[in-house]
């Protein structure tokens, strides 16, 4: 649909119709985060290749207009250029057809254009009713031809775009989006394998820990070195979850325990026993009449909801039964309000889900760990966590389970794990979902 940009990847805020044809144009960097998360889950269980695009594009988007030079990511584009919403994105059907030539002419169709213009003032927004490969196959033309050749179509359409005035940008960089953006990133490498894709997570990763982080105290917003400002809840909760994806497709546990300082910090600072919730800000934040917390999911997960998963993901890694026990409690609070509620608790929805469905820890030791990590990191199921390492490790999961020359990799569902193999395959074949 028009929300996404069909030419120059990344998707706009939020659609105006209920149809998904004409967006908001303004592109937030959280909102795409979450895109390349879903859609690289949902290439890992379809190997849809319309997904894969989709991933690849907004990655490539964001990595060229939302990064600064030293690894981490602005917030936001506008919607608005020259004072007119979503000039710098629509199109006049000569002007489309002049660009692609008669080569292309079938794109005119394909994205939906019409003379008199699909839109406002006679402008038309790019948008796809149907998958590529049959659009070719219905009008005459080779489906290989026509996904091989549109890349070349795309490329001609942004650089005439990229000469037009751009949206403004807005250059916050706030903690909270970049941990997503890590997590995005990760996740999109666990399934493509994509190097690009880490280093770029790493590097973003970098700027957290040498601008936006003193000890173990996070700061949310970085602008021109501008006086930092204390990071809130969702702000630790989106940099753990990211740390705790970088730590499951490098093995690298310097990410690990970076985040198990964040959460002692975090439970130290913003838990509160009583009710097994955590408050939005530290219990430094004296200036507040009252300290808030934040229960409902929006367009960005609750940080209440964040941290369950993060200290079921972290509790399970480190068996730590501390963390454990918060998760078991944070998910009896809320279980209640799931069932009713279920729109407005999605991520609850989703962490209660690990306790429900089959959990499955993959562990892998030994000199091929990273390869058989690739393997399995690919495979479809969502329940999963990834510990490994090829060397002797600290963590309970690996000891004892790393021998000299071989590489064994245990599938375990609440740390009782099947007999080891040295196959990927049969430990994928173990992964019942």
């Amino acid at each position: 649909g028009g929300i996404y940009d069909q030419i120059g990847g990344g998707f706009a805020r939020y659609s105006v119709d209920e149809k998904w044809f004409a967006p908001h144009f303004e592109k937030m960097l959280y909102d795409n985060a979450q895109m390349i998360s879903l859609y690289s889950l949902g290439y890992s269980k379809s190997n849809n290749a319309t997904y894969r695009s989709v991933v690849y594009q907004t990655i490539e988007f964001l990595t060229k207009e939302m990064r600064n030079q030293e690894g981490a990511f602005y917030s936001a584009l506008d919607a608005d250029s020259e004072g007119v919403e979503g000039k710098y994105y629509v199109w006049g059907y000569d002007e489309f057809k002049n660009i692609v030539g008669k080569n292309g002419e079938f794109l005119v169709d394909f994205y939906g254009l019409t003379p008199e213009g699909n839109w406002e003032q006679g402008q038309n927004i790019l948008h796809c009713k149907h998958n590529l490969e049959t659009f070719a196959s219905t009008h005459g033309m080779d489906p290989v031809w026509a996904r091989n050749i549109l890349p070349e179509f795309q490329e001609k359409l942004m650089e005439v775009r990229h000469k037009r005035i751009r949206p403004g940008l807005d250059n916050k960089i706030i903690c909270g989006w970049n941990g997503l953006m890590i997590k995005a990133l990760t996740d999109a490498y666990a399934v493509f394998t994509e190097e690009k894709f880490l280093t770029l997570a790493i590097e973003c990763a970098g700027f957290l820990e040498q601008s936006m982080r003193k000890d173990d105290q996070l700061y949310r917003t970085y602008q021109n070195k501008k006086e930092l400002v204390p990071a809130f809840l969702e702000d630790y909760a989106l940099v753990i979850s990211g740390y705790l994806g970088l730590y499951q497709v490098t093995f690298e546990e310097k990410w690990l325990f970076s985040a198990q300082n964040l959460m002692s910090f975090v439970i130290e600072n913003f838990y509160d026993p009583q009710d097994s919730l955590f408050y939005y800000t530290d219990k430094q934040s004296h200036s507040l009449i009252a300290r808030k917390k934040e229960l409902f999911d929006n367009v960005i997960p609750s940080s209440n909801s964040m941290m369950a998963g993060n200290l079921l993901i972290m509790g399970s890694i480190l068996d730590r039964k501390s963390y454990l026990d918060i998760y078991h409690k944070m998910i009896t609070r809320v279980s209640t309000l799931i069932s009713s509620d279920p729109v407005y608790l999605s991520n609850w929805a989703t962490a209660y889900s690990f306790s429900d469905f089959s959990f499955a820890e993959v562990v892998i030791g030994g000199k091929l760990a990273e390869n058989h990590r690739k393997k399995i990191a690919a495979h479809f199921h969502p329940h999963k966590i990834m510990i490994g390492s090829k060397e002797e490790s600290t963590l309970p999961l690996l000891k004892n389970r790393i021998v000299a020359n071989d590489t064994k990799i245990y599938v375990c569902y609440q740390q009782t794990c099947q007999l080891p193999t040295t196959d990927p395959e049969i430990a994928i074949q173990q992964l019942t979902y």
